[in-house]
């Protein structure tokens, strides 16, 4: 004997079809909403993505030039990365090293390009290195509070004195941040590694 489908069960089908074409609308909406108010990051802002790759190429850049030459062990070596832009600073025994140094840092996956600017000389003293934590503390403070948004943006870098500034901004925007970091006492000179972005 065939038993009668209950009214729930017949009308599950199109409960099932109101219900997905409810779902499309809603979406078609919000599609409709993105693409009337485009979404953009701000100019010169890396991206969460960028940040880990900077990330990974300065711990990998220590890792490997320790691996490739156990003579690095004397050295000083600061390796800092922004958007692919790599900087190395610091001290070290030899040309050689320095030249070294590069090398293993170009066979890192995502880097841009390289500003080998290590010394051939002794380890700076601890003196040094307190001196250059606060001198880049103090024109990091002197960046984020001006009402310019590139300080945000703009990596810090100060090693035996000379300041390195690093990040992306357009021509005018670099030239006020080496301005404002000259104007920081204890400072020997600027050095911009700037990415020109924009006009």
């Amino acid at each position: 004997m065939i038993q009668p489908q209950s009214p729930l069960r017949a009308g599950a089908p199109l409960i099932a079809l109101l219900c997905t074409l409810l779902l499309c609308s809603g979406c078609s909406r919000l599609l409709v909403a993105v693409d009337s108010n485009a979404i953009n990051d701000p100019p010169g802002k890396r991206t969460m993505a960028q940040q880990l790759a900077d990330e990974s190429i300065e711990l990998k850049a220590v890792v490997n030039m320790h691996a490739a030459d156990s003579n690095f062990k004397g050295s000083h070596i600061v390796a800092v990365s922004y958007n692919g832009y790599v900087l190395l600073a610091g001290q070290v025994a030899n040309e050689a090293l320095k030249k070294k140094a590069a090398d293993v840092v170009r066979d890192i996956r995502h880097v841009r390009r390289i500003y080998n600017e290590l010394e051939v000389s002794a380890p700076t003293a601890s003196l040094v290195r307190t001196s250059d934590t606060w001198i880049t503390a103090k024109i990091k403070s002197s960046l984020l509070a001006g009402s310019d948004t590139p300080g945000l943006r703009t990596k810090v870098v100060t090693e035996n004195g000379v300041v390195y500034l690093m990040g992306m901004v357009t021509r005018e925007e670099g030239e006020r941040l080496a301005r404002a970091a000259a104007d920081i006492s204890g400072v020997q000179r600027v050095v911009r590694l700037f990415e020109i972005i924009g006009a």
